[in-house]
């Protein structure tokens, strides 16, 4: 029996992804959709379709009791009220792992580990939502949570990092980094992390974390360097203060960044990142 899964987030970047690759895989998608357009291009797709956002607890509850396993990709990226977003993404993941209890189903969560810049300790608390997610381990759920890195990259990104970094250059008339630009962004070809989620789902283990990094650390100046030459701009070194003016309160997080591995992981579940590198995406999508 094909066996189905359903999936919030399910037209956003991983989640358009993640749902191509499933379906290519034979399994049923049962879609979480909050508009008529997300709607429209779920069903297109011969994905079932159950209207509702986070907060709709009653549809969430539907989603994880009518499947077999599910994909929480589904955030308010509302990085004004970000403590909110969080709070409601927590709640969101309570009401559907109270519906597996017992199961021994997958539950996939999306998280992060917990920040190491003072600065950004506010996004500790998506590792506070992981640490209580993975608790349901004890209580009968195959509950597994995959880290993505700042930068998953590829076809139909549009609001990650990179797309507002060439942008701004396109719009300053240069492309730049800060300082000596060695700082590092651990990166993912969006296709690669659609893979790991899959994996995940089939051969993942209750309570694991499991992180989707295709290459540890791309050097700010090379993602620079990359943007600069797609756009026939000169790449630069600008001091922290002028990236501030450009950038907001991003330019802490564009010059943040730390070597990551995901060695365990590869070798755990068999994961083999193959798709286009970072730099190569930067040539065909930015």
């Amino acid at each position: 029996m094909t066996k189905s899964i359903f999936v919030t987030g399910a037209t956003g970047l991983v989640g358009k992804h993640t749902v191509d690759l499933l379906l290519k895989e034979g399994y049923h998608v049962i879609g979480l959709a909050r508009s008529d357009v997300s709607e429209k291009a779920l069903k297109a797709k011969g994905c079932e379709v159950i209207r509702g956002d986070l907060e709709n607890i009653e549809a969430l509850k539907k989603g994880a009791s009518e499947s077999d396993g599910v994909i929480h990709l589904g955030f308010v990226h509302n990085f004004a009220e970000f403590e909110k977003s969080v709070l409601i993404d927590r709640a969101a993941s309570a009401a559907m792992l109270s519906t597996l209890k017992g199961t021994d189903k997958p539950f996939i969560n999306i998280g992060g580990k917990p920040s190491s810049h003072a600065e950004f300790s506010v996004f500790d608390l998506r590792a506070e939502t992981e640490k209580q997610v993975l608790a349901y381990a004890s209580q009968g759920v195959r509950v597994m949570s995959v880290r993505l890195p700042p930068t998953v990259h590829g076809k139909d990104d549009v609001h990650g990092f990179i797309p507002m970094l060439s942008g701004t250059a396109q719009k300053v008339g240069y492309s730049f980094y800060i300082g000596e630009g060695k700082n590092v962004w651990p990166a993912v070809n969006v296709d690669d992390a659609a893979s790991l989620i899959s994996l995940a789902v089939k051969k993942g283990k209750a309570g694991k974390v499991y992180t989707a990094v295709g290459e540890p650390g791309v050097p700010l100046k090379v993602i620079a360097e990359a943007i600069g030459k797609k756009h026939n701009l000169q790449s630069k070194s600008i001091i922290y203060e002028e990236a501030q003016k450009k950038l907001g309160f991003l330019a802490e997080l564009v010059r943040m960044g730390e070597l990551t591995s995901s060695e365990e992981t590869q070798k755990e579940l068999g994961w083999k990142p193959t798709h286009a590198t970072l730099v190569e995406d930067i040539a065909e999508f930015y």
